[in-house]
């Protein structure tokens, strides 16, 4: 029985995202057609995409390379405690 709720649970969360996602490509498209952009418009905003999306692949790259070398683990001392 708990597995029936989880599933129709997780159905309804997809039904609900997909209609935001649908909703929100609806609305860029119609902003994006609203006004016209002059070219270079265009291709600032290209090239600015670009930029921002290798930015975040280069610090989720960062993110797992530290995480593999042992950077993010707690501090430690190899000295003995004063009394």
């Amino acid at each position: 029985m708990e597995d029936t709720v989880r599933t129709n649970n997780q159905w309804r969360l997809a039904a609900v995202l997909a209609v935001l996602l649908i909703v929100a490509t609806w609305y860029c498209i119609a902003v994006w057609q609203a006004t016209p952009m002059p070219l270079y418009g265009n291709i600032i905003l290209g090239v600015a995409a670009i930029l921002v999306l290798v930015s975040g692949c280069g610090l989720i790259a960062l993110m797992f390379y530290s995480h593999r070398k042992g950077y993010d683990e707690p501090a430690r001392s190899n000295r003995t405690t004063r009394e």
